[in-house]
C-alpha cells in the first residue's frame, strides 16, 4: 500500500511541476519571433516535435537579444 501511495504522490508532483511550465498563447505570441529570429532551423524543428531544450539553450546564448516580452516569459518561468 506505502509503494502505491509513493507512486500516485511521485506522479501527482510530475503532473504539477509539467502544469507549471505550460505555456499560454500569450507567452508563445510574446516568443514566437524571436525564436524565428535568433534560432536556428533544427532547434525550430526539433521544438515542434515537442524537444525545446535547443530553444532554451538558443534563448540562453542570445538572452541579451531577446524582446523584453519574452524575457519576462523566461523569468517567470525560471529561467
Amino acid at each position: 500500500m506505502k509503494r502505491i501511495f509513493a507512486v500516485v504522490l511521485a506522479v501527482m508532483s510530475v503532473a504539477a511541476a509539467a502544469e507549471a511550465r505550460a505555456q499560454t498563447a500569450s507567452e508563445r505570441a510574446a516568443c514566437k519571433p524571436d525564436v524565428f529570429r535568433l534560432c536556428a532551423a533544427r532547434q525550430i524543428a526539433a521544438a515542434a516535435l515537442g524537444d525545446r531544450t535547443g530553444i532554451y539553450a538558443c534563448f540562453r546564448a542570445h538572452r541579451h537579444d531577446l524582446s523584453p516580452a519574452c524575457d519576462r516569459v523566461l523569468q517567470n518561468h525560471g529561467y
